[in-house]
Protein backbone atom coordinates (compact mmCIF):
# COMPACT_ATOMS: atom_id res chain seq x y z
CA UNK A 1 0.00 0.00 0.00
CA UNK A 2 1.34 3.53 -0.53
CA UNK A 3 0.22 6.45 1.36
CA UNK A 4 -2.74 7.52 -0.18
CA UNK A 5 -4.02 4.41 0.35
CA UNK A 6 -3.34 4.46 3.76
CA UNK A 7 -4.86 8.37 4.26
CA UNK A 8 -7.92 6.89 2.69
CA UNK A 9 -8.16 4.25 5.14
CA UNK A 10 -7.89 6.71 7.93
CA UNK A 11 -10.75 8.11 10.24
CA UNK A 12 -11.81 12.02 9.12
CA UNK A 13 -10.52 12.88 12.29
CA UNK A 14 -7.14 11.23 12.22
CA UNK A 15 -4.64 13.74 13.08
CA UNK A 16 -2.48 14.14 10.08
CA UNK A 17 0.89 16.07 10.11
CA UNK A 18 1.71 18.59 8.08
CA UNK A 19 4.46 17.46 5.72
CA UNK A 20 4.89 13.58 6.86
CA UNK A 21 3.27 11.98 4.55
CA UNK A 22 6.12 9.84 3.76
CA UNK A 23 6.31 8.73 7.33
CA UNK A 24 2.94 7.32 7.51
CA UNK A 25 3.30 3.55 7.49
CA UNK A 26 -0.39 2.44 8.19
CA UNK A 27 -3.58 3.29 10.42
CA UNK A 28 -4.10 1.61 13.14
CA UNK A 29 -7.72 -0.73 13.96
CA UNK A 30 -9.38 2.79 14.95
CA UNK A 31 -8.36 4.64 11.47
CA UNK A 32 -5.67 6.49 12.85
CA UNK A 33 -2.32 7.16 11.06
CA UNK A 34 0.46 5.31 12.21
CA UNK A 35 3.92 6.95 11.36
CA UNK A 36 7.65 5.62 10.90
CA UNK A 37 9.54 7.76 13.80
CA UNK A 38 12.90 7.09 11.79
CA UNK A 39 11.06 8.41 8.72
CA UNK A 40 10.22 11.79 10.31
CA UNK A 41 13.63 12.23 11.71
CA UNK A 42 14.97 11.93 8.00
CA UNK A 43 12.33 13.77 7.30
CA UNK A 44 13.33 16.71 9.22
CA UNK A 45 17.18 16.65 8.86
CA UNK A 46 17.25 16.33 5.25
CA UNK A 47 14.23 18.78 4.89
CA UNK A 48 14.84 21.33 7.21
CA UNK A 49 18.37 21.21 7.58
CA UNK A 50 18.11 20.19 11.17
CA UNK A 51 21.02 18.09 13.17
CA UNK A 52 20.57 14.47 14.55
CA UNK A 53 19.59 15.72 18.20
CA UNK A 54 17.44 18.46 16.94
CA UNK A 55 15.15 16.58 14.89
CA UNK A 56 14.94 14.10 17.55
CA UNK A 57 13.98 17.22 20.32
CA UNK A 58 11.86 18.57 17.34
CA UNK A 59 9.52 14.72 17.11
CA UNK A 60 9.44 14.70 20.76
CA UNK A 61 8.02 18.18 21.77
CA UNK A 62 5.84 18.98 18.50
CA UNK A 63 4.79 15.98 17.73
CA UNK A 64 4.36 13.56 20.15
CA UNK A 65 3.77 16.77 22.52
CA UNK A 66 0.71 16.84 20.91
CA UNK A 67 -1.02 13.73 22.12
CA UNK A 68 -4.52 15.27 22.13
CA UNK A 69 -6.40 11.75 23.04
CA UNK A 70 -8.97 11.05 20.01
CA UNK A 71 -7.68 10.87 16.57
CA UNK A 72 -4.17 11.01 17.75
CA UNK A 73 -1.51 8.76 16.09
CA UNK A 74 0.79 6.31 16.79
CA UNK A 75 4.49 6.67 16.21
CA UNK A 76 6.23 2.95 15.19
CA UNK A 77 10.07 2.87 16.55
Amino acid sequence: MNTEEYLEWAEPEAIRFTGLDDAIIGTDHRGNLVYDYGRMHDIFMKRDGMGDEEASDWIDYNVLGTNAGIGFTIIYT
